[in-house]
């Protein structure tokens, strides 16, 4: 028997609960919403007639109709559970369930069975176009209705999604075929696709037996033993069961829906950095700030000290003036008439005579006339080797001749630092 949904007031989720958007039995009441608590059972708190209406979108899950998944099993010629995956996109291709526009297809699978070399999968291909209602971003989970459904072991099941029919086959425990029919009441040829879907399954190896047909929808009896009679099989009546959350979760969120997604996180992430950007910027301008400000003061500070110990500040800078002055003086190795003693000591005897010597912070300018140009070229020798002028360098051009035979030199000396 199908349950009686009836319209009840929303209240508000509770730690740990989830919404989940179920479709419903009717095409009036199209929608059912459900809260799924952890260890309490479902709960329906609103009927509406579009995904939209739901109160409870966030953290909410929308269970897609089985008319909107295409279901596919495959056999894969494969045992390691990392590599299937990768098959399964190829094997979309060949059959034609790739969208147009080049595109990936956005699909989910479980695994339904294994034997020495392959591997049974189910998979849920979710088509190109699909309803327009179906695509609301709010939604965190997009999974397929089927999947919340408890499913009896080995048994073709029946009920009612919006107005049509939607059966599902299990091997054991786990779903192996999934489909919504095109019609809303058990008729000959829905018998007949039964059979058919049965029987292609078993002859792919898919299924290995089916032990009862299990209704959870209201037949008539005229549609009862038409079904009896086509499948042979016992059947047997109940309500539909809560919906559970699955385990693992399937992704089969819709192309413009993911898009949309990735979009707004992209624009989140760009919004986020500017706003860093920004505070960084702000950061910045205050510390400029600050320190320009803090600059201000240390100025402040240091006018104000001068301006109250300028007596002290002129009278070093007048000593400092003095010192300078003095510094030639001071320093014997640089006195003038020191480095005039030294010239003169390295003078050769009765070989020449200075007509010019001077002496200023390192240099040295020395002019005079020797006997002969040997004479010059000697007493330059002589002022490189002698120790009071060490750390000079010294430059003599070409002395020059003179008409009474006397060799006119010009030398000029420069102390390294």
């Amino acid at each position: 028997m199908v349950r009686a949904v009836k319209t009840k007031a929303v209240r508000s989720l509770k730690k740990g609960e989830r919404a989940l958007l179920m479709p419903g039995a009717t095409g009036a009441e199209p929608w059912e919403v459900w809260v799924l608590g952890v260890q309490v059972p479902a709960e329906c708190v609103q009927t509406c007639s579009t995904p939209l209406e739901n109160k409870l979108l966030k953290n909410s899950a929308l269970a897609l109709p089985a008319a909107q998944v295409f279901c596919l099993p495959l056999w894969l010629n494969e045992t390691d559970p990392k590599l299937l995956g990768g098959m399964i996109p190829l094997q979309l291709e060949l059959r034609g369930l790739q969208p147009r526009g080049g595109g990936p297809a956005v699909f989910d699978w479980s695994v339904v069975a294994e034997d020495e070399t392959r591997t049974l999968v189910m998979i849920g291909v979710l088509p190109a176009m699909m309803p327009e209602e179906l695509h609301v971003e709010a939604y965190h989970t997009f999974d397929l209705s089927v999947r919340y459904l408890a499913l009896p072991e080995n048994a073709l099941t029946l009920w009612k999604e919006q107005d049509r029919l939607v059966i599902a086959i299990t091997r054991g425990t786990k779903l192996i075929y999934f489909q919504a029919l095109s019609e809303g009441t058990i008729t000959t040829r829905v018998a007949q696709d039964l059979t058919c879907i049965w029987t292609t399954l078993s002859m792919e190896g898919m299924l290995v037996s089916l032990n009862e047909v299990m209704l959870w929808t209201e037949v008539s009896t005229e549609e009862f033993n038409l079904l009896r009679t086509s499948l042979q099989l016992p059947i047997k009546q109940r309500q539909r069961p809560l919906p559970e959350e699955p385990s693992p979760a399937w992704k089969l969120i819709p192309a413009s829906v993911g898009e949309a997604k990735r979009t707004r996180e992209m624009r989140r992430w760009r919004n986020r950095g500017i706003w860093i950007a920004v505070a960084v910027y702000l950061l910045i301008v205050a510390g400029l700030l600050l320190r320009c400000y803090m600059t201000s003061r240390k100025v402040d500070e240091l006018q104000k000290w001068q301006a109250a110990h300028v007596g002290a500040v002129t009278a070093i800078h007048t000593t400092a003036a003095t010192w300078k002055a003095l510094q030639p003086v001071v320093d014997e190795k640089n006195y003038p008439l020191e480095l005039l003693l030294h010239a003169c000591q390295s003078m050769p005897a009765d070989q020449m005579h200075l007509t010019l010597f001077e002496a200023s912070e390192g240099h040295l300018l020395i002019k005079g006339e020797a006997k002969n140009v040997a004479a010059a070229f000697q007493f330059l020798d002589h002022l490189k080797t002698d120790p009071g002028f060490t750390g000079y360098t010294w430059n003599m051009g070409q002395p020059q001749i003179l008409p009474n035979d006397l060799a006119q030199m010009q030398i000029e000396g420069t102390r390294e630092n």
